[in-house]
C-alpha cells in the first residue's frame, strides 16, 4: 500500500491541509517548523487507517463530530481507493466527496491485511527515541540473534529483560524449594492454620441444655423487673409533675390580680394603645417638619435676592465661548507662521541651487519661467540612451573583427598530416548490434540471480518444518490447500476445546462429589445420624410387634414391644435434639445422588469428545498421505503450506531466468563474428575468446578516435571560408554604425539646444540636466503649497483679532487696551460666571416655590393630627392626659401577655390536664412529703437499672455462647479462611502457569524467528549497514559465543570483526535501523507492503550519517513507501543533495 495523497480536512489545529506524494519519488520528506502541525499529521495517518479513538482528542479547534481525514491510496496491481474517515461508531469510512457515501467497514482489508493499529505504529512507525532505545538495548544484550531479530521485527524492545522478569516473577510465586518469601508457601501456611482452627471449633452439644435453662430463667427475671420499673416510673413522674405545676398556678393567680387593677379600661378599644401612640408621633413629627420648612423658605428668598446677573455678557456668551474655542487655532497659526515662511525660503534656496546647476542665474521663484517643455526633455533622454547604445554596438563590432582575424590566422597555420578512413559504415554496423549488446550485458547478473535463487530455494525448503528434500517431487502430488488446512485447524481446535470443556466438567463434578462425601463423613464422625428411612423402619417394626401383641399371636412378648417402643422413642428424641444435623445429612445425601448422575453424564461426554478429536486428527493426517509427509500441528502446517506455495512461485521465476539466459547466450554467439570483422577492418587485434561486450567497448573507443580525425580533416577549409565571410560582414557593419553615429550627433545637438544646453553638450551633461529638470516641478509645487498656507494663516489671525475687538466694545469697554488673547480669556470667565448666576437664580426660584408648597401641606397635616387625637380621647374625661393613658394601656397589655404565657406553659407541662384538674390534684399535694417520696423512688429506680444491666449482660453472654454452639461461628470463619486460601492458591497456580508459558512462548518465538529469518534478513541488513556506515563496515556475521548461542558480529572494511558491545552508540543506532529496514523489506516482499512513517529519526545523527541514512531509506523504495517527517531544514537539504530529483520535499 502506498499513499498518493493525504488530505487533513479538519483535525487538531489543521484545516484543509493536503500532502501530495510524488509516485516516482524514492523518499518523501515532510518538512515543517515547530508548531507547523507535524505531530497532528502523524496522528492523523493512524486515525485515518484504523479509526478515531473513543476518547475525544484533537478536537480543540473543530467540533468532534466534524473531524475529517481523507486519502488516496493504491495497493498491488490496480487496486486503488479514495476515501474519507469521519469520527463515529459505525460507517466511519465514506467516499471522498461532499455526499460522503458510506463504504463497507472492511474496504481497507485488502490494503491493511491483518495489521492492527498497535502493529502498524510499532513495526511501521519509527522515531528518534525508539531508534535510540533499540540501539542501546541491542548493545546491552550483546547481540543475541533471537532477541535482536524479534525486537527489530516487532518494534518491541527489552525482550531479553522481559523474559528474565517473567522467570523471576514465576520464581517469586513457586519453586520446589520452600521459602517464606514465596507467595505459594505463605498461602499454604494460612491454609494449614485455618484447617487446625476448624477442627478446634467444631460444634459441642454437651452444654446446650444448661444454656437454654439459664437463658429462660434470666429472661423471666428481666420481665418481672421491667414491670416493677414501669410502676415506679409512673409514680415518680406524677410527683415531679405536681411539683413543677404548683409554682405555675401561683403565677397565674398573681397576674389575674394585676389585671383586675385596670378594670376602668375595659371599655377601651383593643387598638386604642396603638392608634393613640401613632397619632401623637404623627403630630410631633409634623410640628418639627413645619418649623424646618419655614426656616428654609426664608433662607431661599434671601439667597434669590442676593444673586445678580451680567445681562450683556449673558446675551453674548455663545459668541464668547465660540471665540474662546478658536483661540487655540489662532495661537497655533501665529506659532506656525514663521516656520512655514522658513519652509518657503528653503524651497527658494533649493530652486536657486538647481538653476545654478543648469547654468541659469535667477531667483528661485522665477525658475519656472525658464523650464523647458516635457516633450523636449523626453526627446533629449531618448537620444541620450540611443547614443549610448550606438557607442556600445560600435565597440562590440570592432572587438569581434579583431577576434575573427586572429582565428583566421590560426586556421592558416594548421596543415593536414594525411588522409583518414571513413568510419561511418563500421559505426552503423556497431550501432545495429547495440540493443543486443545491452541485453547480453545483463547475462552475468541473471546468472548470479539463478545461483542465488537456487541456493535460497534449497535452504528455504530445508528450513521448512517438516523439511522438504525434493521440492519438484512434492509439487507433483496433490496437497491440501491453505483453506482446507484452515478448516482442519478449525475442526481440530473446536474438537480440542470441546474435549477440554468436557474434561473440565468431569473434574468439576468429581470435585463436587468428593466434597459431598467429605461433608457426609464429617457429619457422621460425631455419631450415627438418624435418617428418615431408619426412623420409618423402627416405627414399622414397633407397629408390627404391637399389632401381634394385641392379637395375642404366638411368640409375641411384651418386653419386645416395650423395647421396640423405647428404641423408636430414642431415635425420635435423637432426631429431634439433632434436627439440624439430620436435615443437613439428608440434604447432602440427595445432592450426592444427583452428583453421581452428573458424573456418569460427564464421563459419557468426555468419551464422545475424545472420539470426535481423534476423528478430526485422523482426517487431518490422512490429507498428507499422498505427499508422504508426517504433519505436525495444524498451525505449523498452514505456514508450511504457505511456504510451499511461495517456493513454487520462486521456482517458476527461476525457470524464467534460466530461459532468459539461454536466449542471451544465443544472441552473443550471433554478434561475435560481426565484431571480429569490424576489428579486422580498422586494424585492431582482437582475440576470439574475448567476450562480445568487452570487444564492443574496445571497438567503440577506436572508432570514436577515427571519426574525430576524419571530421577534423574535412572541416578545415570550410572554417577558413566562413571566417573570411564573417570579417567582410563585420567591416560593413562597422561602416554602417559610424554613419548612424554622425546622424545621431546632429539630432542630439538640436535637442540640447531646445532645453537650453550649450553647443558641445555631451551625453553625460544632458542626463544631468534632465535629472535636474525632473526635480524642479515637485519643488515648485511644494513651494506654492507653503505660500498658500502662509497667506491663509495671516488672514485667520487678522479675522480673530477683529471679532474679539468688536465683542469687547459691545460687552466690556474696560478691556480695549488688552490683546485679543487676554481679552477673550477674561470674557470667557465672565460669560461662565453670568451663565452660572442665571442658572442659580432659576434653581432658587424653583426651590422657593417647592418649599412654600410643602409648608402649606404640613399645616394641613398638623390640623388633621390634632383632630385625630381629640377623637381618640372622646370617651375619657376632658382632663385625661394622653401620655399617662398610653402608659396604663401598656401595663395592662403586659400583664395580659404574662398571663397568656403562664397558660401556655401550663398546657405544655400539664401533659393533657386542664387547669381545673391540676388545681384539684394540688389540693392534697404536700411538697415536703413529695420530695422525700421522689428521693426514695429515684433510689429504687437506680437499683432497678443496675440489676437490669447485670441481667442483660448475663443474657447477652448466654446468647453469644448459644450462637457459637448453634452456628459454629468460629469454625465457619476458619472454613471461610481455608476456602479463601484454596482460591488464592488456585489463582497463584494459574498466574505461575501463565508466566511460565509466556516465558517459554517468548523464547520459542525468538528462536523460531531466528531460525526462519536469520540468513536473508542478516544478509540484507549487512548491505544496508554498509550503506549507512559509508563502507566502514561491509557486512554482518553470525558466530557462536562462549555460551554456545549465536551472536551477531560486524565486519569492518579491513576484515576485523567487532562484537556489538564494541560499537559506539551512533553505530549501534545505525545497525538497529538497518535491521528494521531489512525486516520491513522481508515482510513487504511476502505481504501487502505498508508505508514506513519515520519521525525525526536523524536527530542524533551528524550530516554524514544523515546522508547515509537517507540513501538507505531510498534504497528500500522498491519494496515499500517511506515518509520521513522532520523539523530540521538541513535534513531536507541533505536529502535533495543526495537524491536530487528522486526525493519529494513537502513543506507544511
Amino acid at each position: 500500500m502506498r499513499f498518493e495523497r493525504v488530505d487533513i480536512l479538519r483535525y487538531g489545529a489543521l484545516t484543509d491541509r493536503s500532502l501530495t506524494f510524488r509516485p516516482d519519488a524514492k523518499l518523501h520528506v515532510v518538512y515543517g517548523a515547530n508548531e507547523a502541525g507535524k505531530s497532528s499529521a502523524l496522528r492523523a495517518i493512524s486515525d485515518l487507517l484504523f479509526g478515531f479513538p473513543h476518547e475525544v482528542q484533537d478536537a480543540f479547534l473543530h467540533e468532534a463530530s466534524t473531524l475529517r481525514i481523507a486519502a488516496a491510496i493504491n495497493g498491488k496491481g490496480s487496486n486503488n481507493l479514495s476515501f474519507r474517515r469521519r469520527r463515529g461508531r459505525k460507517n466511519t469510512i465514506v467516499s471522498h466527496e461532499e455526499s460522503e457515501v458510506a463504504f463497507s467497514d472492511d474496504v481497507l482489508l485488502p490494503f491493511l491485511g491483518n495489521v492492527s493499529r498497535q502493529v502498524f505504529e510499532r513495526a511501521f512507525g519509527l522515531n528518534s527515541g525508539r531508534l535510540r532505545q533499540g540501539g542501546k538495548e541491542m548493545l546491552a544484550n550483546g547481540g543475541e540473534i533471537g532477541s535482536l531479530l524479534f525486537s527489530a521485527a516487532s518494534g518491541l524492545t527489552g525482550l531479553s529483560a522481559l523474559r528474565k522478569n517473567l522467570e523471576a516473577e514465576a520464581e517469586g510465586i513457586f519453586a520446589p524449594r520452600k521459602s517464606k518469601e514465596r507467595l505459594f508457601y505463605q498461602i499454604l501456611d494460612r491454609y494449614e492454620h485455618a484447617r487446625q482452627t476448624e477442627r478446634e471449633h467444631e460444634l459441642r452439644s454437651g452444654d446446650w441444655k444448661k444454656l437454654v435453662d439459664a437463658i429462660a430463667s434470666t429472661k423471666a427475671e428481666i420481665d418481672r423487673l421491667a414491670v416493677q420499673r414501669l410502676e415506679t416510673k409512673h409514680e415518680l413522674e406524677r410527683l415531679k409533675l405536681l411539683r413543677t405545676l404548683a409554682p405555675l398556678i401561683r403565677e397565674i393567680d398573681v397576674e389575674r390580680a394585676e389585671i383586675a387593677k385596670f378594670i376602668d379600661l375595659n371599655g377601651a378599644a383593643p387598638s386604642l394603645h396603638k392608634d393613640l401612640t401613632n397619632a401623637l408621633d404623627s403630630e410631633r413629627k409634623t410640628r418639627d417638619a413645619l418649623g424646618t420648612t419655614r426656616d428654609e423658605v426664608a433662607r431661599l428668598r434671601g439667597e434669590f435676592g442676593a444673586t445678580k446677573v451680567d445681562e450683556p455678557v449673558l446675551k453674548a456668551s455663545v459668541r464668547i465661548i465660540g471665540l474662546f474655542a478658536d483661540k487655540g487655532s489662532h495661537q497655533r497659526a501665529k506659532s506656525d507662521l514663521s516656520r512655514v515662511r522658513g519652509e518657503v525660503e528653503n524651497f527658494d534656496l533649493r530652486l536657486q541651487n538647481h538653476a545654478r546647476r543648469i547654468g541659469i542665474f535667477v531667483a528661485g521663484g522665477d525658475l519656472a519661467k525658464h523650464q523647458p517643455p516635457d516633450h523636449a526633455l523626453a526627446l533629449l533622454a531618448t537620444l541620450a540612451a540611443e547614443g549610448r547604445d550606438l557607442e556600445r554596438a560600435f565597440s562590440d563590432v570592432v572587438g569581434r573583427v579583431g577576434q575573427e582575424r586572429e582565428y583566421l590566422n590560426d586556421i592558416e597555420r594548421l596543415s593536414v598530416s594525411g588522409q583518414s578512413i571513413d568510419p561511418r559504415p563500421m559505426l552503423d554496423r556497431l550501432s545495429a548490434l547495440q540493443a543486443d549488446l545491452i541485453e547480453i550485458e545483463r547475462a552475468d547478473g541473471i546468472r548470479v540471480k539463478i545461483a542465488r535463487g537456487t541456493s535460497d530455494i534449497q535452504l528455504a525448503a530445508g528450513r521448512l518444518s517438516p523439511a522438504v528434500n525434493n521440492l519438484d517431487a512434492l509439487l507433483c502430488v496433490p496437497l491440501p490447500d491453505v483453506p482446507a488446512l484452515v478448516e482442519h485447524r478449525r475442526l481440530i481446535t473446536a474438537a480440542n476445546d470441546a474435549m477440554l470443556s468436557a474434561e473440565g466438567r468431569l473434574v468439576s463434578v468429581e470435585e463436587d462429589k468428593a466434597t459431598l462425601e467429605r461433608d457426609i463423613a464429617r457429619l457422621e464422625v460425631v455419631g450415627s445420624v438418624v435418617s428418615r428411612e431408619r426412623l420409618a423402619e423402627s416405627r414399622t417394626e414397633r407397629d408390627r410387634l404391637w399389632q401381634a401383641f394385641k392379637a395375642d399371636e404366638e411368640g409375641s412378648d411384651a418386653n419386645n414391644v416395650e423395647s421396640a417402643i423405647a428404641e423408636t422413642d430414642r431415635l425420635a428424641d435423637i432426631a429431634l435434639s439433632d434436627a439440624d444435623r439430620v436435615a443437613r445429612h439428608a440434604q447432602l445425601k440427595m445432592r450426592l445422588a444427583d452428583a453421581e448422575i452428573a458424573l456418569s453424564k460427564a464421563l459419557r461426554d468426555e468419551d464422545h469428545a475424545r472420539q470426535h478429536l481423534d476423528a478430526a486428527l485422523h482426517d487431518f493426517r490422512q490429507s498428507f498421505d499422498a505427499a508422504q509427509v508426517a504433519p505436525s500441528d495444524p498451525d505449523t502446517m498452514v505456514e508450511w503450506r504457505r511456504g510451499i506455495d511461495a517456493l513454487a512461485i520462486r521456482r517458476i521465476e527461476l525457470h524464467a531466468l534460466e530461459d532468459e539466459i539461454a536466449e542471451l547466450e544465443l544472441a552473443e554467439r550471433r554478434a561475435l563474428p560481426v565484431l571480429l570483422e569490424i576489428a579486422s577492418e580498422i586494424g585492431v587485434s582482437a582475440k576470439p575468446q574475448l567476450p562480445a561486450v568487452a570487444l564492443a567497448r574496445l571497438l567503440s573507443g577506436n572508432l570514436s578516435a577515427l571519426s574525430t580525425r576524419w571530421d577534423e580533416g574535412r572541416s578545415l577549409q570550410e572554417k577558413r571560408a566562413s571566417s573570411l565571410n564573417t570579417i567582410q560582414k563585420l567591416a560593413a557593419r562597422e561602416a554602417e554604425i559610424g554613419q548612424e553615429i554622425e546622424t545621431w550627433k546632429a539630432r542630439f545637438a538640436e535637442a540640447a539646444a531646445l532645453v537650453g544646453l550649450p553647443e558641445g553638450t555631451t551625453v553625460e551633461m544632458a542626463e544631468a540636466a534632465i535629472d535636474v529638470w525632473r526635480q524642479v516641478p515637485d519643488i515648485l509645487l511644494e513651494r506654492e503649497n507653503r505660500q498658500r498656507r502662509v497667506n491663509g494663516m495671516q488672514r485667520d489671525i487678522e479675522q480673530f483679532a477683529g471679532e474679539v475687538g468688536r465683542l469687547v466694545g459691545e460687552t466690556a469697554p474696560d478691556l480695549v487696551t488688552l490683546s485679543a488673547e487676554a481679552a477673550i480669556d477674561i470674557l470667557q470667565n465672565r460669560a461662565v460666571a453670568a451663565q452660572s448666576d442665571h442658572k442659580r437664580r432659576g434653581e432658587l426660584s424653583s426651590s422657593v416655590d417647592q418649599a412654600s408648597l410643602r409648608l402649606r401641606r404640613l399645616e394641613e397635616e398638623l390640623s388633621v393630627a390634632e383632630e385625630r387625637i381629640s377623637s381618640l380621647l372622646s370617651n375619657f374625661s376632658a382632663d385625661t392626659d394622653a401620655t399617662q393613658l398610653i402608659e396604663r394601656l401598656e401595663q395592662r397589655d403586659s400583664a395580659e401577655a404574662r398571663l397568656g404565657l403562664c397558660g401556655r406553659r401550663l398546657s405544655e407541662q400539664a401533659r393533657g390536664l386542664d387547669e381545673t384538674s391540676v388545681r384539684v390534684a394540688l389540693e392534697a399535694f404536700d411538697a415536703s412529703k413529695a420530695d422525700l417520696e421522689i428521693e426514695s423512688l429515684e433510689a429504687l429506680e437506680t437499683a432497678h437499672i443496675e440489676r437490669f444491666a447485670e441481667l442483660t449482660a448475663c443474657q447477652s453472654e448466654n446468647e453469644r455462647q448459644r450462637r457459637v454452639l448453634e452456628t459454629g461461628e468460629s469454625a465457619e470463619h476458619a472454613v471461610f479462611q481455608r476456602l479463601v486460601a484454596e482460591n488464592e492458591a488456585k489463582d497463584l497456580a494459574r498466574t505461575w502457569v501463565v508466566l511460565k508459558l509466556a516465558s517459554k512462548m517468548l523464547t520459542g518465538s525468538m528462536e523460531t524467528y531466528r531460525d526462519k529469518q536469520t540468513d536473508p534478513v542478516i544478509m540484507r541488513a549487512g548491505a544496508l549497514f554498509e550503506v549507512l556506515t559509508r563502507g566502514a563496515f561491509t557486512r554482518l556475521l553470525q558466530e557462536y559465543g562462549s555460551d554456545d548461542a549465536l551472536q551477531l558480529m560486524a565486519q569492518r572494511a579491513n576484515g576485523e570483526r567487532v562484537a556489538l558491545d564494541g560499537l559506539s552508540e551512533g553505530t549501534g543506532d545505525q545497525l538497529y535501523l538497518s535491521l528494521r529496514l531489512a525486516f520491513l523489506e522481508d515482510y513487504c516482499g511476502r505481504n501487502e507492503p505498508m508505508p514506513l512513517i519515520a519521525d525525526d529519526i536523524f536527530q542524533t545523527f551528524d550530516d554524514d550519517r544523515t546522508a547515509a541514512g537517507i540513501r538507505a531509506l531510498a534504497d528500500s523504495a522498491s519494496r515499500f513507501q517511506t515518509i520521513l517527517f522532520t523539523h530540521e531544514r538541513s535534513v531536507a537539504e541533505i536529502a535533495r543533495a543526495e537524491l536530487h530529483e528522486s526525493v519529494d520535499i513537502i513543506e507544511m
